[in-house]
């Protein structure tokens, strides 16, 4: 069946996008629910699966993060959820934009994937360099290096994806090479 569909009245209610999975002692979908008629209103939510996937049931605390982040300025690009598990603790990377500058990850932690704790942004790029506004982020070690991949657009800037590999020291990333992954 449909894993999960759109909640009328819920920060859902007009649409679950993208995500990902987590699994805290059960597997748990991590998505970015969206409502109003232009999709002005971005939220990460939670719904969680208790019968090997089959049905999920959303988390009635939904949403579970919805405050972006002040620096960003007046936009409301939020979204993509990527999460991890680093030691205790869950990391968190959305994408968005810092309004003016270029796309932007902000960087979360979490112990519980409920209540979470802004940090400081991940990386911003430049607009003309990697659009306006990032989507879609993926954040993940590879040997001795960790890699940021995020899609950047804009208005004259076609979707295009690109890769950072630096290095990741006291949840703090610096790119070390970036290039585009994919022309379109």
């Amino acid at each position: 069946p449909i894993a999960l569909t759109p909640t009328s009245g819920g920060p859902d209610e007009n649409g679950c996008w993208s995500g990902c999975m987590a699994d805290d002692g059960a597997p748990t979908i991590v998505y970015t629910g969206v409502s109003g008629d232009r999709y002005e209103h971005q939220a990460q939510c939670l719904a969680t699966s208790r019968d090997d996937l089959l049905t999920w049931e959303k988390d009635p605390a939904n949403p579970v993060l919805s405050q972006i982040p002040a620096e960003a300025g007046p936009t409301r690009d939020f979204r993509d959820p990527f999460v991890w598990r680093e030691g205790d603790a869950w990391f968190m990377v959305l994408a968005s934009q810092v309004v003016g500058v270029g796309g932007a990850a902000f960087l979360y932690r979490s112990s519980d994937l409920h209540s979470w704790e802004y940090l400081h942004p991940l990386l911003i790029g430049k607009a003309a360099e990697s659009g306006d506004v990032w989507e879609c982020p993926n954040f993940f070690p590879l040997g001795d290096k960790w890699v940021l991949i995020v899609a950047g657009k804009g208005r004259n800037f076609p979707f295009t994806t690109f890769y950072f590999v630096g290095d990741y020291t006291d949840h703090r990333f610096t790119p070390e090479v970036e290039g585009v992954l994919d022309h379109g």
